[in-house]
């Protein structure tokens, strides 16, 4: 990897074979509820790069100043599927992105609680959809957006971006619904609790719970856990030598082996060996 420019160096690295700097600043705790983190990404050899990223719980918003990356939803992209400055919504389909070695953008990761205070609009509007930042913008965010777009440095670019969502995020009491209390009890269980007992403590029906939950958050409650306790189980084979995939799956609260590959084929596109192949090759994110 290139070193950066600016007066820091990056904080984290680029994608395994991909020649690119790469920029963090991380959410103060308090709002790490709403928001994790903020990137700065910038390839630096004409080349074709492919990634992807498993379903996640993650909203980014991402502000484009190289050429367009090429991405699509649960298949490879092809030139119409160009996204530039982009609001992308949950789905639980893998994320396959192809960009030309010119790419450079600032991407926003929100919790769908923070990106529903900031973006002010329900969450099921972006669901498995990457829309244009200008169809979704209100005239202040466009004008972040082009104060972003006038800057040069990194550093710069990631201040301002840190600085203005911060500010936003807190000019106003975030008004926490009953979805979003299931959604915390659902990352507090690792996806473990019933969908059931879940309704029982707000009061409502299964029903209404699912509708109001796909509203505030973009997916359904039973999904969400999905997704939790894929990534439980991602964070664990990824710290393991020798993964017992069966063993694996009890403790992340799969019924069973099978439970656990039909999902790891839905999230990520492939089997957990094959995904446990390409991770030991230094290819698990790549396409």
């Amino acid at each position: 990897m290139t070193t950066s420019q600016d007066a820091s160096p990056p904080s984290s690295s680029a994608p395994p074979g991909i020649d690119a700097g790469f920029w963090r600043r991380t959410a103060p705790p308090d709002l790490r509820s709403l928001f994790t983190d903020i990137i700065g990404y910038e390839e630096r050899n004409p080349q074709t790069n492919r990634q992807v990223e498993t379903a996640s719980l993650t909203i980014p918003l991402i502000l484009s100043f190289g050429d367009p990356f090429e991405i699509a939803l649960g298949q490879h992209p092809t030139a119409e599927n160009e996204r530039p400055t982009f609001l992308a919504g949950l789905s639980s389909s893998p994320v396959f992105i192809q960009s030309n070695g010119r790419a450079k953008c600032l991407q926003i990761n929100f919790t769908p609680i923070g990106a529903r205070h900031f973006f002010r609009f329900p969450m099921d509007l972006l669901t498995d959809q990457m829309l244009p930042f200008a169809d979704v913008a209100e005239p202040e965010l466009a004008e972040f957006v082009r104060r972003i777009e006038d800057l040069t440095s990194w550093n710069a670019r990631l201040d301002l971006a840190l600085a203005y969502v911060i500010k936003r995020l807190r000019q106003d009491t975030v008004q926490l619904t009953p979805a979003d209390h299931v959604l915390r009890r659902l990352l507090e269980t690792g996806g473990q609790v019933s969908v059931t007992s879940l309704a029982k403590e707000i009061g409502w029906s299964r029903k209404h719970l699912a509708q109001k939950f796909r509203k505030d958050i973009g997916l359904r409650p039973k999904t969400v856990a999905r997704v939790i306790r894929f990534g439980k189980v991602l964070k664990h084979a990824q710290n393991c030598c020798d993964i017992d995939w069966a063993g694996l799956a009890v403790d992340c609260g799969y019924a069973d082996q099978a439970h656990l590959i039909r999902d790891f084929s839905e999230f990520s596109g492939q089997s957990p060996e094959a995904w446990r192949t390409r991770l030991l090759n230094g290819t698990a994110n790549t396409w």
